[in-house]
């Protein structure tokens, strides 16, 4: 004979399989399976699986509030209701999984796109002119544009909470790398270093509309590394262990000098805390 309990198990089992298995997953499966590859002519457009993200949201929320409020309170048999308690956490972690790993290959597409700008559209003597520009470079506003328009806002409407700060970070950080990665293949003249500080007070204004506090100081520790490409040669020792820069590691604040345009011309080497000093501040 069977049981209420029972029942209500099967209600449970029959609603998750629906909404989740039947609808989530499938949804998720087919975006995955029929995503348009990036491609270096077209704006990656992750709008449609956000659109199902905000869907599990909504799913989830109401599954949620349905099984704790209604459901599990029914089912007088504790043997039962933790098999309910299983099953429904053995679905919505699969659906978990499948939305992160996709929110990742987003992230990918988002920053994949964004060093195909900086590669396409960054001029070769954007940083080494010897005219000051009344503008950020082309390849700058296009990226932020992109973040703007494309990608910030479209993120904060179907992402919430805990895992829309997950998100921003790691989007905040890998977009760090991606353009330091960028910039470290320029030279730069003092000019070019002002056009650099251009570039990133724009950035900047983009970024914090993440709201991440960590992936703001990312980018205030780019700002106080131009001040290297700045200053004069005799004052870099200095600025050289000032602020954030005291706690990067001297290799890499000398590959930083060496973009310099002036560094051979003012043997600017010599000029320079060994890494003796640095290491003792």
């Amino acid at each position: 004979r069977t049981t209420v309990s029972e029942v209500l198990k099967s209600i449970g089992v029959s609603l998750l399989t629906h909404f989740v298995s039947n609808h989530l997953e499938y949804a998720i499966d087919y975006y995955t399976e029929n995503r348009t590859p990036l491609d270096s002519r077209n704006e990656p457009f992750i709008s449609p699986f956000l659109t199902i993200v905000g869907n599990a949201n909504i799913t989830y929320h109401s599954l949620d509030k349905f099984f704790n409020d209604t459901l599990l309170p029914s089912i007088h048999s504790l043997e039962v209701q933790a098999e309910v308690r299983r099953f429904r956490q053995a679905k919505m972690s699969q659906v978990e999984e499948k939305i992160s790993n996709e929110i990742n290959n987003s992230i990918n597409l988002i920053i994949n796109w964004i060093k195909v700008i900086l590669r396409n559209r960054q001029e070769k003597d954007d940083f080494n002119s010897l005219c000051v520009a009344q503008s950020c470079t082309r390849a700058c506003n296009d990226v932020c544009s992109f973040l703007d328009n494309s990608v910030i806002n479209t993120l904060k409407g179907p992402v919430d909470g805990d895992n829309l700060e997950h998100v921003m970070k790691e989007l905040g950080v890998r977009f760090h790398g991606a353009l330091l990665d960028h910039l470290l293949s320029y030279q730069y003249s003092v000019v070019g270093a002002l056009q650099l500080i251009q570039d990133l007070h724009r950035y900047k204004q983009t970024i914090q509309h993440l709201k991440e506090p960590f992936v703001d100081q990312l980018f205030d520790g780019l700002s106080e590394l131009c001040q290297l490409l700045i200053v004069e040669p005799h004052k870099l020792r200095d600025i050289w262990d000032e602020g954030s820069l005291s706690k990067i590691e001297h290799g890499f604040l000398v590959q930083f000098v060496k973009l310099r345009a002036d560094y051979r011309k003012c043997n600017i080497q010599s000029k320079l805390p060994s890494y003796s000093q640095h290491a003792k501040q």
